[in-house]
């Protein structure tokens, strides 16, 4: 029997020193998940940001989730952790320390525009080189106001030193296409920490490039997601899903704020498609419905709930009240149409505080006063009627 196992010693030896590697494959210490952050601190959030960088240490990474963050700081708001205003990338590790930053420094990249699109293609890019992972998170972290906001249409990514440039929608479109492809497939899970980015016209605008997406409908606290708590139960369960996680970040977000007015979703990018053809269809039917008043639908979406863009609505809502305002059979049947499309993109919302509680996870653009002409740069509204169908109706 000793004999036995030298000759299997003996062939294992031989089979490294002639090809330089084992008989066996080696054991895989891919990451399970990388989470990515892009902390766009360069404007008046600047202390937030600060704040949840030391929320993710007070997990930190592990062996099997990585945890990287772009941050870029402005002059004026925090003079804390040095004050240093450049954009530099950290390695997130564990640290108690609630107020100062101890991860290792992975480089200071100087003042970058962290509302280029080029910025965060080259941050993702980066981590997926150094970090690769078997999943993958890209949270990007601002203010945001869907497609727009309201008089500022600063999208997402507002850069305060630099001109307040932002990423545009097409832009962020553009962006995730090119970080997918050094990816190698979509990214598993994209987050936006940031206000009223919920929107149908937003899922539908980067559904080719992430699986699912987790955000608000409505406004969000400075404070955005607890990353402490979230980030927590990921590196318990490095298994989970995106779903999983997902479901996960809704969760821990809206018991974060038990006594704000505050949304969260989960959203299934796969359902776009699908519920673009259907609303489109509707607005189609809408136009050609003689039977019922414009001021109906109108009333129809005033009575649904909106957020603190008045011109976002959420759409589970406005079907209800469709359903009520409609005459037609038509209109009505492709609104339960849309409902069931939604239960199943959905994956989970939630909502907490007074002034929110008809808040299904998805909004849409219903203006409230006027008609605003950059909606027709989004690819919703070159690929529906559901301008056409806003315009018919007299914004």
């Amino acid at each position: 029997m000793k004999n036995k196992y030298v000759i299997i010693f003996f062939l294992l030896i031989l089979s490294v020193s002639l090809t330089g590697c084992f008989l066996f494959p080696p054991l895989d210490n891919t990451a399970e998940w990388t989470v990515m952050v892009y902390l766009d601190g360069d404007n008046n959030l600047e202390t937030y940001g600060l704040q949840d960088i030391n929320e993710m240490e007070m997990v930190g990474s592990t062996a099997d989730v990585n945890m990287v963050v772009q941050a870029d700081r402005i002059p004026g708001y925090d003079i804390s952790n040095g004050d240093w205003t450049t954009t530099r990338k950290y390695y997130i590790t564990k640290d108690l320390n609630p107020d100062q930053i101890n991860s290792p420094l992975k480089g200071d990249l100087g003042e970058l525009n962290m509302g280029d699109p080029q910025t965060l293609v080259d941050f993702a890019n980066w981590v997926a080189i150094n970090y690769p992972a078997k999943k993958y998170s890209l949270v990007i972290w601002n203010h945001g106001g869907g497609f727009r906001s309201l008089n500022l249409a600063k999208d997402i990514a507002w850069d305060d030193t630099n001109g307040r440039d932002k990423i545009t929608m097409p832009e962020l479109e553009d962006a995730l296409s090119m970080i997918t492809t050094q990816l190698g497939g979509k990214i598993d899970l994209l987050g936006m920490d940031a206000c009223l980015m919920a929107m149908a016209e937003v899922a539908y605008q980067i559904k080719d490039d992430a699986d699912i997406l987790v955000t608000s409908e409505e406004s969000e606290p400075n404070e955005g997601w607890p990353y402490d708590t979230i980030l927590s139960q990921l590196v318990s369960n490095p298994l989970m899903s995106a779903e999983e996680l997902a479901t996960a970040i809704v969760d821990k977000y809206i018991y974060s704020y038990p006594f704000s007015k505050v949304t969260q979703s989960a959203i299934d990018l796969s359902y776009m498609d699908t519920l673009a053809g259907q609303l489109s269809n509707l607005a189609l039917e809408i136009i050609s419905d003689f039977s019922t008043p414009k001021y109906q639908y109108i009333l129809a979406a005033e009575s649904s709930q909106y957020y603190s863009d008045f011109d976002f609505t959420d759409l589970y809502d406005l079907c209800d009240n469709l359903l009520i305002y409609s005459n037609s059979l038509e209109v009505k049947n492709i609104v339960l149409n849309i409902q069931q499309t939604l239960n199943s993109a959905v994956i989970k919302s939630g909502y907490s505080g007074v002034g929110v509680s008809h808040s299904r996870g998805l909004s849409i653009y219903f203006p409230y006063y006027y008609y605003d002409n950059y909606y027709n740069y989004t690819n919703f509204a070159q690929d529906t009627s559901w301008n056409e169908m806003l315009l018919y109706l007299g914004y």
